[in-house]
């Protein structure tokens, strides 16, 4: 599957960059359309361009990188429109590394803002245009624009046809079910984030996880594990901070002990980038699994679809006030938004520890059926290849799953899911569910339905 791609076509009515008007120097981020129309999302000047230009070099720099296997970097970054935000969002080229840009509006002298999702064209030609900007100039930013009245030289039409991979796809979804379990260990200010980048290694990197460790204020990197730490395998996958932190005020890491995946959220003036790195240099995003119980399960669709229609491009999606409006429990609005992340409807932001809505400009139904073992699990359950063993106290159950020579028993328990499969057996649930552990989820799942009716 990982090599699995889709055929894609970018359509931008110009090629993004930086061109020169009587009043200004403006920022121009052409957007992506199918249709005839192109989403005009915003316009307003930027009071510190260079910082912004660190940002946005930043993501750029990211989704042409690939800190694992060679991949062609050819992914346009995905950018979410709302009254309070523009975020940018991208994968690097291996997708183990997701880079997100939150640039607040409240900082910029706007003129306009609207709502939406849709790709950008990222370009060569705009990088050299983006380091070239500075402080001193009036500097104007425009994603999308409202009359397509071509300079002299611009392309009528910019088409990037590309065999979209899949990984990339599924590692938006995937993200989802790992931002929510970070949890803050660290937050040092600018100079100690500036300190702390150049420390980095920039030859060879160690092969076994370094941690970074807060202490005295500081920050350091070690080869022994802390109470409060971040694992990081691939230290090269930070070398993005080196440049990023120059104008930086502050650094926070979130880290997530159970899968080894951190949050690297670099605070500017203007905004804050997030870097999140895969639990390992060789795991892309798109490979984990994480996703799967969600996708399997656990959410009815009426809950779904009243938790959806109250999607309004919100920046932040505050449980109370969406359990109100539907008559859901928190928990099981929670749970929604979570099986809308997996589905590309919804993101998640750590640092205010709430979702907010975005809605990827990719077909949603390709994110199951990218799923192999969700779609194998699917095919036990039609061939009614499972059969109840006991019900365990404190809510467990255990269930007999019919394989090709062997019977295997899956044992769901509230702290952790066990099989006795030799996939299990490898990954221990580090990639997410097998396909026996997903179709007793799911055989249970349409019992309690059955015994409900």
């Amino acid at each position: 599957m990982s090599a699995a791609a889709v055929s894609y076509t970018y359509r931008y009515p110009w090629a993004s960059g930086v061109v020169a008007s009587p009043r200004a120097r403006i920022l121009q981020l052409a957007t992506c359309s199918t249709g005839a129309g192109h989403p005009n999302f915003f316009h307003g000047r930027i009071e510190q361009p260079r910082c912004v230009a660190d940002m946005l070099l930043a993501l750029l720099e990211i989704v042409r990188s690939h800190y694992f296997l060679p991949r062609l970097p050819q992914m346009d970054p995905v950018v979410t429109s709302n009254d309070a935000m523009l975020r940018f969002e991208g994968f690097s080229g291996c997708c183990g590394v997701y880079v997100r840009v939150d640039l607040a509006t409240a900082g910029i002298e706007c003129e306009r803002a609207g709502r939406g999702t849709t790709n950008v064209d990222f370009n060569m030609p705009m990088r050299a245009a983006l380091m070239r900007l500075s402080d001193q100039e009036r500097v104007e930013f425009s994603v999308g624009r409202e009359a397509f009245t071509l300079a002299s030289g611009e392309s009528r039409v910019v088409e990037k046809k590309v065999r979209l991979p899949l990984r990339w796809i599924k590692g938006f979804s995937e993200v989802q079910a790992y931002l929510p379990r970070l949890r803050a260990v660290a937050e040092v200010n600018g100079a100690e984030a500036r300190r702390f980048a150049r420390s980095l290694p920039a030859g060879s990197v160690p092969r076994q996880p370094s941690f970074a460790v807060q202490s005295a204020g500081g920050l350091r990197l070690s080869q022994r594990p802390a109470a409060e730490c971040a694992q990081v395998h691939g230290l090269h996958r930070l070398r993005t901070l080196v440049g990023l932190v120059q104008r930086a005020v502050g650094l926070r890491i979130w880290s997530d002990p159970l899968s080894g995946a951190s949050a690297w959220e670099v605070i500017l003036p203007p905004g804050r980038v997030t870097l999140l790195l895969s639990p390992a240099t060789e795991r892309g995003f798109s490979g984990e699994g994480q996703v799967l119980a969600t996708l399997a399960g656990g959410v009815g669709e009426p809950a779904l679809a009243s938790v959806r229609a109250q999607l309004c491009w919100q920046n932040e999606l505050h449980l109370g006030q969406v359990a109100a409006v539907t008559g859901l429990r928190e928990d099981e609005v929670a749970a929604a938004l979570a099986a809308l992340g997996a589905r590309g409807l919804a993101g998640y932001d750590c640092s205010s520890g709430r979702y907010f809505h975005r809605e990827l400009p990719f077909d949603h139904d390709l994110v199951e059926a990218l799923q192999p073992r969700l779609l194998a699990a699917r095919e036990l359950l039609q061939q009614n290849k499972l059969r109840p063993l006991a019900a365990v106290a404190g809510g467990g159950h255990d269930v007999a799953v019919v394989g090709s020579d062997v019977l295997h028993h899956v044992r769901l328990r509230i702290d952790r899911d066990r099989c006795s499969c030799p996939w299990f057996s490898k990954h221990q649930g580090e990639r997410g569910p097998c396909k026996h552990i997903l179709a007793a989820r799911l055989f249970l799942g349409e019992t309690a339905e059955d015994a409900g009716a």
